[in-house]
């Protein structure tokens, strides 16, 4: 048989469905064999949050990576002859128009085309600022309206991102069922630090899917939960987060709904944590015995450096326990504890806090009805060597000379930053007071155009120590501050209690000794440390303003000119 049946013979086995038509001739070296047309990647397809983590991982980046491998080794196999027949080294050079190209995808390293088919899957109008700035270490997407589902759509893609260190999402209604995709995401991303979801109304069940994530995530530095309408009945999952996480350092939970009750369960957490430094519970309702339990555990702390408490309602009582955990907190920095109800009493308490501290460098007391006794009594606590503050904040708090002539002193031994509502000077009104007489004779006295019966406040003002005191330094002409400043040898406002009754006796004030032994019990008070100082005397004015008013008040018996005849 010649070469040429020899060759149809050999082609006839090969591929015995193939007819060769009559006269046909067949020659091996231009046979060309038709390449098996290798299987390409077929776009990848959306990635919903409902699978399970593992298989989400595989759909996004595992699937892709197997076609791949496939492809190679079927490139392999064509070219070691497994699936042809052999062929010449010259026949591979040949060019013809039967070759296949080989067109390979590139690997999306940003995620954007995993994105923009998510948001085709999910119905989801793409966000462009998202994919401008996906590639970058911030993400900050305040107030982009996101809504769950396009969390959802961005969460898809940020499963993989190792650029974003820190995630802004605040203000975009996210709701419960958004929190819940970011926080799922977070338990496959083990990049992002910095997570603000504030002001997005995610509630309790958005609150639970954070706290969840957070068991696994042990990346996240600093969250930000503001704004999203926690109450006390979160406040259990949020102590147990508080006490179980070792890695969150910064907490805002402020512009919340948390009362009393959560005041109560939070504080020993807080008194327990190691870790947080910054924590932020401004604008809730922490009052009463809640207030007291998180200054409680701001005692025991050593770790916390700067807390925010603004806009409660601390109150006096709150004032106190502040002022213990500040005697005894060698850690904190800062405080702010503007806008909680304190008065001129607790500023006083709140001052003999601050006395012994040797830590804190700002205190920020501001909007609180402290008038210039408070002011004056916070200042002067922390006039000594002992303390390390640097800025005092009074804002919308007016103070007086003595204020001001003792900041001056300070200034000239240390750095100290005052901010204050503003300076007023010393206004004494003189002139003889209008006698007024009732029907029976008895005399009455006109004030603020109300008309009272001035017997029982005039027995009160002969027989009270601090009205004694205070009706003899204005009989002399003197003020509060000069009358203290001769007994305070050493001037630093503050003088023994023998100094103190020592003094009074030498400035025949008219005090019997028991009188003098009253005056000073009532102003030793609070920690009973066996001293006065100048701001304990302020307040004992304050007090005696205090009870001639209610006095006043009681004892009116008419409020028409028509019932008295002045004389």
């Amino acid at each position: 048989m010649d070469s040429s049946s020899d060759s149809e013979n050999m082609l006839l086995l090969e591929y015995p469905k193939l007819e060769i038509p009559p006269g046909m001739k067949v020659f091996p070296t231009e046979v060309i064999i038709q390449p098996k047309r290798i299987k390409r990647p077929s776009k990848m397809s959306a990635v919903t949050l409902e699978t399970s983590r593992s298989s989400m991982h595989r759909l996004i980046q595992g699937d892709a990576l197997e076609e791949e491998e496939e492809i190679e080794s079927e490139e392999r196999s064509y070219s070691s002859g497994e699936e042809s027949d052999e062929v010449n080294e010259e026949d591979n050079e040949w060019d013809t128009d039967l070759e296949i190209e080989d067109e390979r995808s590139s690997y999306d390293a940003t995620g954007k085309n995993i994105y923009l088919e998510a948001c085709r899957e999910l119905d989801v109008v793409p966000t462009s600022f998202f994919i401008r700035h996906m590639t970058q270490p911030e993400l900050a997407m305040k107030h982009h309206g996101l809504s769950p589902q396009g969390a959802k759509a961005i969460a898809i893609p940020l499963v993989t991102n190792t650029t974003v260190l820190t995630l802004d999402l605040e203000d975009n209604w996210l709701g419960p069922e958004g929190a819940g995709y970011i926080a799922d995401m977070l338990k496959e991303n083990c990049y992002i630090s910095d997570l603000n979801l504030a002001n997005n109304r995610i509630g309790s069940e958005g609150l639970g899917a954070i706290c969840e994530m957070l068991k696994f995530n042990m990346n996240i530095r600093k969250i930000n939960l503001s704004g999203n309408d926690l109450r006390d009945k979160d406040a259990e999952i949020l102590a147990k987060t508080i006490l179980e996480n070792n890695m969150i350092n910064d907490l805002d939970l402020s512009h919340n709904e948390l009362g009393e009750v959560a005041g109560e369960i939070l504080g020993p957490a807080i008194g327990e944590n190691e870790i947080i430094e910054t924590l932020d519970l401004s604008w809730n309702h922490l009052r009463r015995k809640g207030a007291e339990a998180i200054c409680e555990g701001v005692k025991v702390n050593a770790r916390l450096k700067r807390f925010n408490m603004s806009w409660n309602g601390l109150g006096n009582e709150g004032a106190v326990a502040m002022a213990d955990a500040l005697r005894h907190n060698s850690m904190l920095l800062e405080l702010d504890i503007s806008s909680n109800r304190i008065t001129p009493e607790g500023a006083v308490m709140l001052g003999k806090g601050l006395d012994p501290n040797e830590t804190l460098k700002v205190l920020r007391v501001g909007k609180n009805p402290l008038n210039t006794l408070g002011a004056f009594a916070l200042l002067n606590s922390i006039n000594n060597e002992r303390s390390l503050l640097v800025e005092l904040d009074l804002t919308d708090i007016l103070v007086d000379k003595e204020f001001d002539n003792l900041h001056k002193d300070m200034l000239e031994s240390r750095e100290l930053r005052v901010i204050h509502g503003g300076l007023i000077g010393n206004y004494v009104i003189k002139g003889p007071q209008k006698k007024l007489t009732g029907p029976d004779g008895i005399v009455l006295n006109s004030e603020d155009g109300e008309i009272f019966d001035s017997r029982a406040l005039d027995e009160f003002l002969r027989t009270d120590p601090m009205a004694i005191l205070k009706k003899h330094i204005e009989k002399n002409n003197l003020r509060m501050v000069d009358f203290f400043n001769q007994f305070d040898k050493d001037k630093n406002y503050k003088i023994t209690l023998e100094e103190f009754k020592k003094g009074v006796t030498q400035a025949n004030v008219g005090l019997s000794d028991e009188q003098i032994d009253v005056l000073i019990k009532r102003l030793d008070c609070g920690e009973k440390d066996g001293m006065v100082d100048y701001s304990e005397l302020v307040l004992g004015t304050f007090r005696l303003t205090q009870e001639t008013r209610k006095l006043k008040k009681q004892s009116i018996s008419a409020r028409s000119t028509g019932r008295v005849n002045s004389r």
